[in-house]
């Protein structure tokens, strides 16, 4: 079992190393497979991801954005058709160079350090939005060094792990599924009241903050269509508690 614990500054180091570590072996074992976003439900959770964030943080021409833990580039690509100026920052150098590689002109990518600022130095927004970030951070660094650079009125729009759902618990407290799947050992994810308290008490007024989402990224593609309406279904019911994911969208005040 894994056990959460106030961390160190020396620890916060031990963080950022792993992190690198991690996107160095994403890239050299090609191990973007795990996140499970390239086979056909991968993609389909991943565009609904994308439409969500362009729309509820209103990307479009002009609308300076960062997004947060860029990766490899895989929301990044999507996130530049909404036609908004797009900064990328990412940890590591070499998921940073992929995500280089695979948007190319069409948005800037910086290495940096989304808890403590670092690369975004002189920097402001009009949004901030990100996929499978904020559980890798220590939020409340993350809300005082990077969420500072959102203009008043600025938007955000994030999709995070939800802690209710059976499979993300074993992923986030269990190491032997941890291992399997290359988890870092810092890594949670969140429930939705704990989600919205982050940001509302430090001074952001939330607008959505809910599970959603039923499609496992493994679905056998005969299979999607009736998954789909099924989880568009239990969306609407009191199990929703235990969708995949919690969405969360808001502003700045």
């Amino acid at each position: 079992m894994r056990t959460s614990r106030k961390r160190s500054p020396e620890q916060r180091h031990d963080r950022y190393a792993a992190e690198r570590r991690q996107g160095e072996q994403i890239v050299a074992d090609e191990l973007e497979r795990v996140w499970g976003w390239s086979g056909p439900a991968g993609a389909i959770r991943a565009q609904r991801r994308a439409d969500f964030l362009i729309a509820a943080a209103e990307l479009g021409p002009g609308v300076r954005t960062l997004e947060l833990g860029a990766g490899t580039g895989e929301f990044t690509r999507r996130l530049v058709e909404s036609g908004c100026a797009l900064v990328a920052v990412e940890l590591s150098e070499a998921t940073a160079e992929r995500c280089r590689a695979r948007v190319g002109d069409a948005a800037e990518v910086v290495v940096g350090n989304i808890e403590t600022g670092e690369g975004l130095e002189g920097r402001t927004f009009d949004a901030m939005v990100g996929v499978s970030v904020l559980h890798h951070v220590n939020m409340k660094l993350c809300l005082q060094n990077t969420f500072s650079l959102l203009e008043a009125g600025g938007r955000f729009a994030f999709s995070e792990p939800n802690m209710s759902n059976p499979q993300v618990w074993a992923m986030k407290n269990l190491d032997f599924v941890a291992r399997r799947l290359h988890e870092t050992r810092h890594e949670t994810a969140f429930r939705v009241k704990r989600l919205r308290r982050l940001f509302e008490d430090a001074g952001f007024e939330v607008t959505v903050c809910e599970p959603f989402d039923f499609l496992h990224p493994l679905t056998p593609k005969r299979l999607i269509a009736p998954v789909l309406r099924a989880g568009r279904l239990l969306e609407r019911t009191p199990l929703r508690a235990v969708a995949g994911s919690i969405r969360i969208a808001g502003r700045r005040r």
